[in-house]
């Protein structure tokens, strides 16, 4: 597995293990182990950006799960990197020094099909309109599955925004509200779907082991959408933030993100947030449409909007960050 070490990989890799997997994870020498470093796995060091690392990290596995990638980056250069060529890397891998497996399995993004401007619920079969680098990217992994993955068969994930312990944007919105501010992120109407992450790594493992999904690609979500400033409400009310929160507006946080990009070039790091994400969340509609999930494989959805929250709160209490 790539990516293990992150939010949705180390949530995977735990419940591999409950469902009795041998887990191997493709970690770099300066990954952040925190959360799989005390599991019962098997570490691999090597980097899908470097190709000569992967072969003897693929061999004799029934399952590649690839969940690598870049979220943020500051230019284009290191999204095509990550997100294509690393993917590119492993999917020669597997052909090379692999063909035996059972599943290739590419978790991409919503990014990779693009918002619509009207409440519209996508398909796979709708045309894909990716508007971000991170969602060009991904969409050019995709490609590099089709395209190179001969003799393997594979299946292509698109996870919309997840909530779940781990998630640091989350976090960071709890923290926020927690100070009685409330973002007026969207338009006020449902704007976007969502998934919870123990759904999510079920719903991913469900895909792996079922004949139907060869060559198919999956929204995984929660057959209900949302708006953000719902979100915002519930998570207000479950952290006990009553009374009257000050709402920023959109033209205060546009600034704020001007301000955050400035800081990353400064520092050399990757902006929390940034002015193109804002637009995109301001106008646009996330919305997916997850039943081939479930006609093919019976995927559905266990945890709801309310239930998420009231866990992943419950966690970062738990681990004192709250």
């Amino acid at each position: 597995m790539t990516g293990s070490n992150g939010f949705i990989g180390s949530h995977l890799v735990e419940y591999l293990l409950v469902k009795q997997y041998e887990v191997t994870c493709l970690v770099r020498k300066t990954s952040d182990l925190r959360w799989i470093r005390d599991l019962d796995v098997d570490l691999i060091y090597g980097d899908c950006r470097q190709r000569e690392s992967l072969d003897e990290a693929v061999k004799d596995h029934d399952y590649v799960f690839h969940l690598a990638g870049k979220i943020r980056a500051r230019d284009w250069g290191a999204y095509y990197d990550a997100n294509y060529t690393g993917t590119r890397n492993l999917v020669e891998a597997c052909v090379d020094s692999n063909r035996g497996m059972k599943r290739f399995i590419y978790v991409s993004s919503i990014s990779a099909a693009g918002p619509t401007d009207t409440a519209i619920v996508q398909t796979k079969e709708d045309e894909c309109r990716p508007v971000s680098d991170y969602g060009k990217s991904k969409l050019m992994g995709e490609e590099a599955v089709r395209e190179r993955m001969t003799g393997i068969p594979w299946v292509i994930i698109r996870p919309p925004n997840i909530l779940g312990p781990r998630e640091e944007d989350l976090y960071s919105v709890f923290k926020i509200i927690r100070r009685r501010v409330k973002p007026l992120l969207g338009n006020g109407d449902k704007q976007t779907s969502i998934c919870f992450v123990e759904d999510l790594v079920r719903g991913i493992e469900m895909a792996a082991t079922s004949e139907k999904t060869v060559g198919n690609v999956y929204y995984l979500t929660d057959p209900e959408v949302y708006s953000w400033r719902e979100m915002a409400d519930k998570i207000a009310e479950y952290l006990g933030v009553s009374g009257l929160l000050l709402p920023v507006p959109y033209p205060v946080l546009f600034v704020v993100a001007s301000l955050l990009e400035v800081a990353a070039v400064v520092t050399g790091g990757e902006p929390l947030m940034t002015r193109k994400q804002l637009r995109e969340l301001k106008d646009s509609y996330w919305l997916y449409d997850g039943s081939r999930a479930e006609e093919d494989f019976g995927f559905t959805p266990k945890i709801d909007l309310n239930k998420g929250i009231e866990i992943s709160i419950d966690w970062y209490r738990e681990q004192g960050w709250l």
